[in-house]
């Protein structure tokens, strides 16, 4: 190996920021995660080295009022700021819709790849499967795939969303890279795997792929891990970088020309803050016009609560969960709420609550619709969100329920028992429950039983056009709430490791 052969490559990743421009400052007025910094230290890398990629593997949006209140715009406003290369497509990217994505994206001034999420009537891609990008005389490619939760997403936007699916990984990436080859006439010297799968799923995709696809290196997202080293599958390299832009990923590759594959590389989770990165102060003034903006409009304060609330955990009951939930039910006719633990965007609630501290909690505009089940049916639903993804692995949806439903599972005598108002539910009795009709949509899911079925005691009605608007107006009408968690939700066995008794 000739040493003039080896070009030294570096490609920058993140993945899952959501909607976290601004980063946190600590006592000592040090900030940390914010869109600058990470901008400034892209610069910088890229000064010290132009065989330098910046790539991000998806939800960029949700989890801001500066992302959320302009469906999105504002991001890429922001983004087109920064020296991004190339960003595969989120799930949370469609949070507005498909429709309303197809027209951000046209807002990009860099390319948004996604190879198999496609119209499944004549298998046309909604965005483009791929991007190449140029060093010099080099060429990478990236093929974005994407997780097949995105199809809940699809369902909810009816006539739209019927239209689409998510087809083989393995067929789709093969399918780019022969219309890359062949189309636009070159063999990618790298091949990289921009997906928002999840790691667990990113493992077993390499482990899937055979030698002849040429697949380099998978850039992933959508579980938001937090890797010591990469995983190697397969000659594949395996890479992520956490959540809410604490950290950047690096890997420095030694690329040999003459052989065409990475000879040697290093990889290092970087810390996106003060010590590590330089300030964009044009990215900063950026986002402090939006940060103005948002203050200006969502500054009041609306309640306040008896003392902070935790909502630590996707798998489990939490304060702020179970106050949500309450919310929701006692505003609404209904039996039980369910309320989706994804659907809470906030780690804790502080005892000030300002309307912009409840938009971010929840962010959602969507419908609430009621139905009828029977209590059969209502065990069936529970017994299934029991699941070790869900309590163990925190990858399903969990839901938090209305204070009038008491679950007590022992999971080592497979024993389930549930009461509703301190009276064992009843088999053959008519219970009518509340959700967000996003999960309703999505219920074969999240519960193992499709809408229709949910709905066959009965018709479904919407009992509440705005779920965000009936919040607002329950903590504005109710001071002094919350509380530490109740026994609505309990749990005998050993669950992650711990003994529950």
């Amino acid at each position: 190996m000739k040493k003039d052969n080896i070009r030294k490559i570096t490609i920058l990743h993140s993945n899952d920021i959501h909607g976290q421009f601004t980063g946190t400052t600590d006592d000592e007025g040090h900030v940390k995660g914010s869109l600058a910094q990470l901008s400034g230290y892209i610069s910088k890398a890229k000064a010290e080295n132009p065989d330098t990629i910046y790539c991000n593997a998806g939800d960029m949006f949700q989890g801001s009022l500066i992302d959320s209140d302009f469906l999105g715009l504002s991001t890429m406003q922001i983004l087109n700021l920064m020296d991004i290369d190339v960003m595969s497509l989120g799930n949370h990217e469609l949070d507005y819709g498909i429709s309303h994505m197809l027209f951000v994206s046209r807002y990009a001034d860099f390319p948004i790849v996604n190879a198999n999420f496609l119209v499944s009537s004549n298998q046309r891609h909604l965005f483009r499967p791929h991007a190449v990008v140029k060093l010099g005389d080099l060429d990478v490619l990236f093929i974005g795939l994407i997780t097949q939760d995105i199809l809940d997403m699809a369902r909810a936007e009816g006539i739209v969303g019927t239209f689409v699916s998510v087809e083989d990984a393995e067929n789709e990436i093969r399918r780019a890279k022969e219309r890359a080859v062949e189309v636009k006439g070159f063999d990618p010297d790298l091949t990289v795997l921009l997906t928002h799968i999840g790691y667990e799923a990113d493992l077993e995709l390499a482990k899937s792929l055979p030698a002849d696809l040429g697949v380099d290196i998978i850039v992933g997202g959508h579980s938001h891990t937090y890797l010591e080293e990469p995983a190697v599958v397969n000659d594949i390299i395996i890479v992520q970088a956490g959540m809410e832009n604490t950290h950047l990923g690096r890997l420095d590759i030694d690329y040999d020309r003459e052989e065409r594959k990475i000879s040697n590389w290093t990889w290092e989770m970087v810390p996106v803050d003060d010590e590590h990165c330089p300030t964009d102060n044009f990215v900063r003034a950026m986002v402090n016009t939006y940060v103005l903006d948002i203050d200006e409009k969502y500054g009041a304060v609306i309640t306040r609560l008896r003392r902070t609330l935790d909502n630590y955990g996707r798998g489990n009951a939490t304060e702020v969960g179970q106050l949500f939930a309450d919310a929701f039910a006692d505003s609404l006719d209904v039996d039980i709420f369910m309320l989706a633990a994804s659907s809470l965007r906030c780690y804790s609630l502080d005892m000030t609550v300002t309307l912009q501290d409840l938009r971010e909690a929840y962010p959602y505009d969507g419908k609430i619709v009621a139905f009828k089940v029977t209590g059969e049916t209502l065990y069936r639903m529970i017994w299934h969100m029991l699941r070790p993804a869900v309590l163990d692995d925190w990858e399903d949806v969990f839901f938090h329920t209305s204070r009038d439903l008491h679950i007590d599972y022992d999971r080592d005598a497979a024993d389930l028992t549930l009461t509703f108002r301190g009276v064992p539910v009843e088999l053959d009795k008519m219970y009518t429950i509340g959700m967000q009709e996003f999960y309703y949509t999505s219920s074969d899911i999240g519960f193992g039983i499709g809408p229709e079925e949910l709905i066959g005691n009965g018709r479904l009605k919407v009992a509440a056009p705005d779920a965000f608007g009936l919040l607002q107006d329950y903590f504005r009408d109710n001071p002094n709430m919350g509380g530490p968690i109740d026994n609505r939700f309990m749990l005998h066995g050993t669950f992650r490791g711990k003994k529950y008794e």
